[in-house]
């Protein structure tokens, strides 16, 4: 009996050779054959008809449809939510409902073309009608109304659908000037504190208004509460710091920017009143020392900006600048498997290709510029929407 214990081939049996295990190519090979099959199939007019008809699979047939006319339409439902917001629809049915001929009065339109409006903006779930010819705000058209961010982006939007009239010539020509690259002027101009002042305000009061949001995002993701002080590292006009100090009495409270933006900030941390609490450092984030004043530095949409050798740049700097034991946290949007992540990522680098800099970044590709950067133990923290940031840390 002990002799067959000894002689059984169990080692065999539970570790496969290398010659059975699985080929991924092969795997691979066939995952793309069946693709490859059933997009034949549906490239065939004919199977398409059958499937529309075929009870069992017709809901899936026009879920499709519906879904690649949402592509196709999708710019015709954009000018519909930009209309909306020029003629200043969402403020005038805030907190009220109004008829259709009162909401033509305060538009200047037609009865007729209002009305137009109204129900395309209906369809699109930004307003409803509450009673003959009458209308109020729906769900994504009250957001719009209380969130002067999303308005001020739908705004800017004319600049984004300009240089992306004709994508295929952007493509084929990055180098092409763009409405964005003369409006982001920071981002490529190699004296970054050569920026016109009047410029910086412009850009900075974009930034200010989308900021709300954002800023609400962060904190809801990280406790800030235990550090004595942070720093935000091209923190535009100081509205991040300003809603964490809000949150967080006891922190004090540094920013840096360039000498134009420093200068709005100052007077808007001032205004809040935030003065006391407030440090302002200015200068180029790529190249000047920063100082060596806070336990978290922050990088709020910055990295995305630029392009990884001025993002490496900019980290590179950070790491010689700051004490050992800093935290970074670097936050944006970011490309990742969940739905609002891949919204933003096609968002984001269309946008970015027509500004002429930056990437939406994997939060992978974030953490290995900070650890080439020499930045340790980098981490992902998920927020409560991808759609507006995912955050990364490391430390110094």
């Amino acid at each position: 009996m002990s002799e067959r214990v000894t002689t059984r081939p169990q080692k065999a049996e539970t570790r496969p050779t290398k010659g059975l295990a699985p080929d991924r190519s092969a795997v691979r090979g066939l995952g793309l054959r069946i693709r490859q099959w059933r997009n034949a199939l549906l490239g065939s007019p004919e199977f398409r008809s059958r499937i529309q008809r075929f009870p069992a699979t017709k809901w899936l047939a026009n879920k499709k449809a519906n879904a690649l006319f949402r592509l196709t339409a999708g710019f015709v439902h954009s000018q519909v939510l930009a209309a909306c917001v020029k003629l200043r629809v969402f403020d005038h049915l805030r907190d009220r409902s109004l008829k259709t001929a009162e909401l033509a009065e305060r538009c200047d339109l037609p009865e007729a073309r209002m009305r137009l409006l109204l129900e395309q903006a209906a369809r699109l779930g930004l307003v409803r009608q509450a009673e003959t010819d009458g209308w109020i705000l729906d769900d994504a058209g009250v957001v719009v109304a209380t969130d002067p961010g999303i308005a001020a982006m739908i705004a800017h939007h004319d600049m984004l659908y300009q240089d992306l009239a004709d994508p295929a010539t952007l493509l084929r020509a990055p180098e092409t000037d763009t409405q964005l690259k003369r409006f982001w002027a920071y981002a490529r101009n190699e004296k970054p504190g050569a920026i016109d002042p009047d410029r910086a305000a412009s850009y900075s009061g974009l930034m200010q208004a989308s900021q709300s949001m954002l800023a609400d995002c962060i904190l809801a993701a990280h406790d800030f509460g235990h550090y004595k002080s942070i720093m935000d590292v091209g923190g535009g006009d100081g509205t991040f710091l300003a809603t964490a100090a809000a949150a967080h009495p006891h922190l004090a409270l540094h920013l840096f920017e360039l000498p134009p933006v420093a200068e709005l900030a100052r007077r808007n941390l001032s205004a809040k009143p935030l003065g006391a609490r407030s440090e302002l450092h200015s200068g180029d984030f790529a190249a000047d020392p920063i100082p060596a004043t806070a336990d978290c530095v922050c990088l709020i949409r910055i990295l995305c900006d630029h392009d990884d050798a001025r993002a490496l740049a900019i980290l590179n700097n950070l790491h010689r600048s700051l004490a050992p034991g800093t935290r970074v946290m670097i936050a944006e949007a970011m490309a990742g498997p969940s739905e609002g992540a891949q919204l933003a990522a096609v968002y984001f680098s269309l946008y970015f290709l027509a500004m002429g800099s930056g990437r939406c970044r994997t939060d992978t590709a974030i953490k290995g510029l900070l650890v080439q950067a020499g930045f340790g133990r980098p981490h992902t923290v998920a927020t409560p929407n991808p759609l507006l940031a995912t955050l990364v840390f490391a430390e110094r």
